[in-house]
């Protein structure tokens, strides 16, 4: 087996299925501002900290102080492995005074010199333009001989958009490219390995965040999946919070399954959700991921039906993940729920806002193929999941709901008002449960200080509800 680098990404090593080859030579094309710079920094600087030694050397005029000032604002960055470690060196005056041949010697003197086993050409596009074609096909070739002999990887940056027939890309071993990509209004970013010899790899785009902690990649967690078998299904119950629902689902929602919750806005979903992450505790911890209400605003609501959401978080039992709803990542999102309920070992996930998720998608077809992997994965840890997803409908539709999430869950709940007495009244359906039988009558349920309560409301002059 090859011995392999990491690129100091954990998603985009994921992506690599495990980072690049030792002696290997990769291309990293992007434009202007795509992130090459600093993923190639990224890479020197993880290698480094593993004990190994690596070479930076750049064809560009800006000065090497000029980008380090920059870099040196990144979390990865490390003063004291320059220049014990990583050693920075310009081949821009080679370059122009003795040409590609000058270029390769400077190369081969400073990788050995330095007894490097990381190697960034950082600027190929000047060799290239200053060069002929079978000139520069040449010059390829001994680049990736000098990281072979070297046993050194080589990672060689340019911001040309080339054919994928260029002579640089059929030779070297590998070719990821950045992409800073618009749509309507919005811009992305996305990565995409398009070769990788000698190794698997995650085809397709994915997308990516440049934070203060250097790049942030996300693979698309649909394209994760592996062909192993799931675990069977569970005959255990797993409790709503809420006793009448917990009758009507003859036990609660089958363990480490997937429930949908339909309904208007104000119908009680997040309500129920809420009821739902009361019964967890430190032994058998929860996580919501949140997109609406903030976890201020979460407790203050849950306080005014009697639930007290601060003292759950504060004892471990619940940790609440939040977004707004604006442009994120919707990747982003489910890795970090998968990872905190990994953390924590949860059994109960709650997600408010699968609308939310949908809107904040570059492709809205792939919600449901996002949603299944996330339930694959968070099924392997025994986790129970409840999803919110808001209908236009505020009374019960004529058509019941059979879109592509919906049929990839194993439990739909609809909650809709009903107009009796010259009032709204809401009311509770299921529409599916995984190999159960049910009542698919609605129930009829209000809101109290206490929480949710099925049956007729005291408050407007009929027989007392039973509360649960």
């Amino acid at each position: 087996m090859i011995e392999r680098f990491s690129t100091g990404v954990d998603g985009l090593d994921q992506i690599l299925c495990g980072g690049l080859l030792r002696g290997s030579a990769y291309i990293v094309q992007g434009p202007p501002g795509a992130g090459k710079t600093i993923l190639a920094n990224q890479f020197c600087f993880f290698h480094v900290r593993g004990g190994g030694r690596a070479l930076y050397m750049s064809l560009l005029a800006e000065s090497h102080e000029r980008m380090i000032a920059y870099v040196s604002a990144l979390s990865f960055y490390e003063p004291s492995a320059v220049p014990q470690a990583l050693q920075y060196v310009s081949g821009y005056g080679t370059l122009e005074r003795d040409g590609l041949p000058g270029l390769l010697k400077l190369m081969q003197h400073e990788i050995k010199r330095h007894r490097a086993t990381a190697v960034v050409l950082d600027g190929v596009f000047v060799a290239q333009s200053n060069t002929s074609e079978g000139e520069f096909r040449k010059f390829v070739h001994e680049l990736q001989g000098i990281a072979n002999f070297s046993d050194a990887t080589l990672v060689m940056l340019t911001h040309q958009s080339r054919p994928s027939g260029s002579p640089e890309h059929t030779m070297v071993d590998g070719w990821l490219e950045l992409c800073d990509e618009i749509k309507g209004f919005r811009s992305y970013r996305t990565v995409q390995v398009k070769k990788h010899r000698g190794s698997a790899m995650i085809r397709g785009k994915h997308p990516f965040r440049i934070t203060g902690r250097g790049l942030e990649v996300f693979p698309r967690i649909e394209s994760t999946l592996t062909e192993a078998p799931m675990n069977s299904p569970s005959v255990a119950r797993v409790p709503t919070g809420l006793r009448r629902l917990d009758e009507l689902t003859g036990g609660g929602f089958p363990a480490a399954s997937a429930t949908l919750m339909l309904g208007p806005t104000g119908a009680g979903k997040t309500t129920l959700g809420l009821h739902f992450l009361s019964r967890a505790t430190p032994e058998e911890p929860a996580v919501m991921l949140g997109l609406y209400e903030s976890p201020v605003l979460l407790q203050s609501k849950a306080r005014a039906i009697g639930l007290d959401v601060e003292a759950a978080c504060k004892s471990g039992a619940l940790k609440i993940l939040w977004r707004p709803p604006s442009e994120n990542l919707v990747d982003e999102l489910a890795w970090k729920l998968v990872e905190q309920a990994r953390s924590i070992k949860a059994k109960r996930i709650f997600v408010d806002g699968v609308v939310a998720l949908r809107d904040n998608l570059i492709h809205a077809e792939r919600l449901p193929y996002i949603l299944n992997a996330t339930n694959a994965y968070l099924r392997e840890l025994g986790a129970t999941v409840l999803y919110t997803s808001e209908i236009r409908d505020m009374h019960s539709p004529d058509v019941l709901p059979t879109d592509e999430v919906s049929v990839i869950v194993e439990n739909v709940l609809l909650l809709t008002y009903l107009r009796r007495e010259q009032a709204l009244r809401r009311s509770l359906s299921i529409i599916k449960l995984r190999e159960s039988d049910f009542d698919p009558r609605a129930t009829e349920f209000h809101v109290t200080d206490k929480g949710l309560a099925f049956g007729p409301d005291p408050e407007l002059g009929e027989k007392t509800a039973e509360e649960l």
